[in-house]
């Protein structure tokens, strides 16, 4: 991805087993999701290079190694390299529902949409995201997406058909979105590694924007490290 999308999309920054059981289509509610946590339970961050942490020095710069200092419960780093939704339904056991998720934050569809030896219609890449969602337990699992491109890019056709998958994903399993996990990073040089990943500086950014989403209901579900 990172050698395609740095060559040909300067402008663009990129960013259950089955238990059959679908979230009731709703609108949020003011008062967080509360879920059962068990002793086992943990946050599995599953995407590709914006959740591995490509660009980074170390993998304990990333966002997800980041997120891990402020929670109590073991955070996941499921991220790989090039990886599509086609690739994530194929790992999705392994890498996110054995290790029994409190919260799963999906970070994927830049190398869907860009990545030529990998391109997916939008209709299979939603249909790859509604796959996975189908076997989530949401009485035990609360789920982010994460939109991998920046908010000002949405008024684009290519973004704006990803948008509209996401409301409707969001309306149909009351997942979260998380819009903007780029935000106070776009098109500022010293917070980007190449022109679709960050920097260490740019991940501590994203890591806020994510944390600022998801804290409500880390709070509700008591899954904030205690201060020290």
């Amino acid at each position: 991805m990172k050698k395609f999308l740095k060559a040909v999309l300067p402008v663009i920054l990129i960013s259950t087993c089955c238990t059959g059981k679908k979230a009731e289509s709703r609108e949020f509610c003011c008062e967080p999701v509360k879920i059962e946590i068990a002793e086992n339970s943990t946050i599995v961050c599953f995407g590709d290079s914006l959740t591995y942490g490509h660009g980074c020095d170390s993998a304990t710069e990333s966002w997800p190694a980041l997120l891990q200092k402020r929670v109590c419960i073991p955070v996941i780093n499921s991220g790989v390299n090039d990886n599509t939704t086609a690739d994530a339904v194929m790992r999705y056991k392994t890498d996110v529902l054995d290790h029994n998720p409190a919260i799963v934050i999906f970070d994927f569809g830049g190398n869907d949409l860009f990545l030529p030896s990998k391109k997916l219609s939008y209709k299979k890449i939603e249909e790859n995201f509604r796959f996975m969602l189908n076997q989530i337990d949401f009485e035990k699992t609360h789920v982010y997406i994460m939109r991998f491109y920046n908010n000002q890019m949405r008024f684009l056709d290519v973004f704006g058909s990803f948008d509209r998958m996401l409301k409707r994903l969001e309306k149909d399993y009351g997942v979260e979105i998380i819009w903007d996990a780029w935000k106070g990073a776009w098109g500022k040089p010293d917070c980007k590694y190449d022109m679709t990943h960050c920097n260490a500086k740019g991940y501590r950014i994203m890591e806020e924007n994510i944390f600022e989403v998801i804290e409500p209901f880390l709070e509700a579900n008591a899954l904030l490290k205690a201060a020290e």
